[in-house]
């Protein structure tokens, strides 16, 4: 992507385009210039029936994202240079959400609150209803042009645009660390909600340095009439869940700290060649099994993984490196020192 960042500003009015790649346009305004936001509601590609979007809206995101984006300024800013940012937003690697809670659903449809347009422009309502609320919109920068923006008129048209994933395409264009969303901070309400956005065809499997999928892994796939599942049943996705952590332990963190996982498969689970990672890539290697419907907590040894007590996340790698889980805590989080965290 050329121009990935983030424009931080105040939203003041929205609407909808209704051609063939249809957006909910987002008007912000930051340190007086003017800003069009233009946010996915539909692909643009395939028979109009397989066109449909996945989204999933967090009314409450905790993440060390969260707070770097807190402290950057106004306006746009460049995040291209990816994780060093600690704002710039990564599907997969950022541990934001988990990917089972996507539902993907059409655009347009008669009736209340039963389509994308409708979902996507409740929180606009929000963040413009709200004289404190700030808007922050990751994706891709274009303009200024040399002409008035199409819809809102102000002049020159700039804004941002491709606030969805932007990894895992089948066709190309990937990368890592330069996902888009929308993020609204309410102060009033100590809270920040969050939009993303995912295409049906991109894998949640992606090379960590191209952003491209990784052959031989589960892939997206059209099971009949309807939505495609959000992730293939035979995903890794479906084998265990990080459900706890002691992140800040009383006295020396260093062999100290722990992680809970447990096995959400139908079998046992073999955790030879297994890894924890930490926000920096350590890897704390795992061994043992899981008896199916069980938990089982790791003491990390302090040579591999680390939980910062700044903020950060845990992902849990199979054999074959690919992600089962992650999850992501605050600095806030990590500072009730001696009590574990649940997930």
């Amino acid at each position: 992507m050329k121009n990935y960042g983030v424009l931080k500003g105040k939203a003041k009015k929205f609407t909808r385009d209704s051609d063939s790649d249809p957006h909910s346009e987002l008007l912000l305004e930051a340190n007086g210039t003017k800003y069009r936001v233009a946010v996915n509601v539909r692909s643009s590609r395939g028979p109009t029936e397989r066109r449909l979007v996945e989204y999933l809206i967090v009314d409450d995101l905790r993440s060390a994202v969260v707070d770097s984006a807190k402290a950057l300024p106004m306006g746009f800013t460049d995040l291209r240079d990816g994780f060093e940012d600690g704002a710039a937003v990564d599907y997969i690697r950022s541990n934001l959400f988990r990917a089972e809670s996507f539902k993907a659903l059409i655009h347009e449809q008669t009736g209340p609150d039963n389509d994308l347009f409708e979902k996507v422009e409740a929180l606009m309502t929000r963040a413009i209803g709200d004289q404190s609320a700030v808007v922050y919109a990751f994706g891709e920068s274009w303009g200024p042009e040399t002409k008035p923006d199409q819809y809102f008129g102000f002049t020159p048209g700039n804004g941002i645009h491709d606030i969805h994933m932007n990894q895992g395409n089948p066709g190309g264009d990937n990368d890592v660390f330069q996902d888009g969303a929308l993020f609204v901070e309410f102060p009033g309400a100590a809270s920040t909600s969050a939009l993303f956005i995912k295409f049906q065809s991109q894998s949640w499997h992606t090379d960590d340095v191209t952003g491209n999928p990784l052959p031989g892994v589960p892939t997206p796939t059209e099971p009949g009439p309807g939505p495609w599942p959000p992730v293939p049943p035979s995903s890794t996705y479906r084998l265990a869940k990080i459900v706890g952590a002691l992140i800040n332990p009383t006295g020396n963190d260093v062999g100290g700290e722990l992680v809970t996982v447990l096995n959400t498969n139908s079998a046992a689970l073999d955790l030879t060649g297994w890894n924890i990672l930490d926000k920096n890539d350590r890897a704390e290697p795992l061994d043992g099994k899981i008896p199916v419907g069980e938990a089982r907590t790791f003491r990390l040894s302090g040579t591999g993984a680390q939980l910062s007590n700044e903020g950060g996340t845990i992902s849990l790698l199979d054999a074959n490196g690919l992600k089962v889980d992650g999850v992501a805590y605050t600095k806030a989080d990590a500072a009730r020192q001696g009590a574990a965290l649940a997930f």
